[in-house]
């Protein structure tokens, strides 16, 4: 238990200021210098005072010019280092910020599942991790605020002590300010992690109401007006109850604060008491009535940067949450995925249910799909496609039985090295704001910069001619590949279907993928350019299925476009209802032959 406390301290310490080490270690050698100077010029300007005022009293000019001489170089020199360690705190945050945000991200993306995306007490420790890493990164500046503090607190006692020992008990007071400032952080954090999801709604209902893409529907539909008002009264509630975590956090500072400032006052009577009876000298006064206000001024900020501090704390305990997380999801000895598929994927007797949630979304899956072979999910809403989907992709693990590739099971494989072997077009595709050719090549990294490659997945697509010459007519995008989409950045606006086909390509760039997973590839194109993508997809398959047997998954809701599929899987409420060829289906009159007549009759 010991050795597991101590290293939880470490990765504590390590989490807290190895990250700023790791990023600039000279400027963080500088910023302890600088703190350390500061606080040993700080400390002897009031000496100065006590010179000045003594030696003006006992007509003393030797002892003036001291004080004077002392007071003119630690008073500025004082300042300046001051003004130069904020300087040098602030940039040494801003480069640890970058390290942590970037930690952030990395953690987030090396989790192989998508659970701590879509469990609300996950998703609320990772949002108050994003929201607060600049808290964290602020750790060390914030420590040397407290280690520069430390040490003029120390001074001061020893020079409150060769003045009139008693007068030590004044600056020790400190401890109940800052004791009650960590009360009132710790209530201000519980109200915090309370209203993380109120807060994240707040924001959404916010972005809905002013940002472009939703626009046109609002519009349409006139809510506007009732979303700006379910913002504001969400908020009233939101800020309503941080105010009075806020107010009690209050409270608990201001009485830690009356406590000392009762005890500064007693110490600054009685000292004052002392002079008039000839204990102690005017000078003596000066001096410590400088050195108490200088205490009073050091226990502001320590009370201050001592609440920041727990916050980097709380933030540096999710940080290691994160990374137990994430350590914990990959732990295990996993293999390499398979050069190339010969017998097929397998759901055996899969299962599964979503965290969270109490409901299968899935269940009892039996079904194989042959290496080289076409393979349609179709289903209504909510019949359980998409999550086949994930369990395939491996986004998430079943709760029971179990996937295998060619024989080997899913769980065995690392999830890197089988998300290499996938690839896809998924019906939530990300509109990347970039360059289109960095768009299109990031579905295959390595390749991001093979421009002719680029060009095949876009001519594979069926969008050779957002780049280039078609049938006489002049390419859509003057630059080519280097065109910049998205007006947000200064780029060209594109249609949703014209997105959707760049998608496309970007999930057509790997050469030899062993999964090919189309989600509903073409909902946002028109009948004709539907029926020509998915004859060129059927060429793609085939070629995939002879060169590696490659198997390519179909999800969608147009029967029509599904009908050329070797096997056709029907979902209904997370089970299989049927399964087979198109003709198999039709013939047997089930659910796909209804469904499947009802939308011919649409057509026609």
């Amino acid at each position: 238990m010991n050795k597991l406390r101590q290293r939880q301290y470490l990765r504590r310490i390590d989490t807290l200021f190895g990250t700023a080490w790791r990023a600039a270690p000279l400027l963080a050698t500088a910023c302890v210098l600088v703190a350390l100077g500061s606080s040993v010029l700080t400390l002897a300007y009031p000496l100065g005072f006590r010179a000045i005022v003594d030696g003006a009293a006992a007509h003393q000019q030797g002892r003036i010019v001291a004080g004077l001489v002392i007071v003119a170089v630690t008073f500025p020199g004082a300042w300046i280092l001051q003004l130069v360690g904020g300087s040098l705190n602030s940039r040494l945050t801003d480069l640890t910020n970058l390290r942590v945000g970037t930690r952030i991200g990395a953690l987030a993306s090396a989790a192989p599942y998508l659970e701590h995306f879509e469990r609300p007490d996950y998703l609320a420790e990772i949002d108050n991790l994003r929201e607060r890493r600049r808290t964290l990164a602020g750790a060390p500046a914030q420590t040397l605020g407290l280690l520069r503090t430390a040490v003029q607190f120390v001074g001061i006692a020893v020079l409150l002590a060769l003045v009139w020992p008693p007068l030590i008990v004044v600056p020790m007071l400190a401890a109940v300010p800052a004791w009650a400032d960590r009360r009132g952080a710790q209530v201000e954090k519980r109200s915090d992690d309370d209203l993380a999801d109120p807060r994240r709604l707040v924001g959404e209902l916010f972005a809905l109401t002013s940002t472009a893409a939703p626009a046109r529907e609002l519009r349409t539909f006139g809510v506007t007006d009732a979303l700006l008002r379910q913002h504001a009264r969400l908020g009233d509630e939101v800020n309503a109850r941080s105010l009075r975590a806020a107010r009690m956090a209050a409270l608990w500072e201001g009485a830690g604060w009356i406590v000392y400032a009762a005890g500064f006052g007693v110490g600054i009577v009685l000292l004052v008491l002392r002079a008039a009876h000839g204990a102690a000298s005017p000078g003596a006064v000066v001096e410590v009535v400088s050195l108490l206000r200088r205490a009073q001024r050091q226990v502001t900020g320590a009370s201050s940067t001592a609440g920041s501090f727990a916050t980097a704390s709380a933030t540096a305990t999710r940080m290691m949450w994160l990374e137990d997380y994430v350590a914990a999801t990959t732990a295990g000895e996993q293999g390499p995925a398979p050069s190339a598929l010969t017998s097929g994927i397998t759901f055996d007797d899969v299962s599964f249910t979503y965290p969270g949630q109490e409901v299968l979304a899935v269940r009892d899956i039996r079904l194989t799909f042959a290496a080289g072979s076409t393979v349609a999910i179709v289903g209504e809403n909510g019949a359980g496609k998409s999550t086949l989907i994930k369990l395939l992709t491996g986004m998430y693990r079943p709760d029971s039985g179990r996937i295998t590739v060619d024989g080997q099971d899913l769980a065995e494989v690392s999830a890197e090295q089988w998300r290499t072997a996938v690839t896809g077009a998924f019906q939530d595709y990300v509109r990347f704001l970039m360059a289109l050719g960095d768009s299109v090549g990031a579905g295959d990294l390595p390749r991001i910069d093979e421009r002719a490659a680029v060009l095949g997945a876009l001519r594979r697509a069926g969008a050779g001619g957002l780049v280039e010459e078609t049938e006489g007519r002049p390419a859509e995008l003057a630059d080519g590949l280097d065109a910049m989409l998205g007006p947000y950045i200064g780029g060209r606006s594109l249609s949703g279907g014209q997105w959707q086909r760049v998608a496309l390509a970007r999930g057509l760039m790997r050469e030899h993928p062993l999964l090919v997973v189309l989600d509903e590839p073409t909902s946002s194109l028109d009948a004709r350019s539907e029926a020509d993508l998915f004859e060129r997809y059927r060429t793609e398959a085939l070629r995939l299925a002879k060169a590696n047997g490659a198997i390519t998954v179909l999800v969608s809701h147009r029967f029509s476009t599904v009908h050329m599929a070797d096997t056709i899987v029907v979902m209904d409420d997370g089970k299989i209802a049927e399964m087979g060829d198109h003709a198999t289906l039709m013939a047997s009159g089930g659910v796909y032959a209804e469904l499947f007549t009802l939308q011919a009759a649409a057509y026609k």
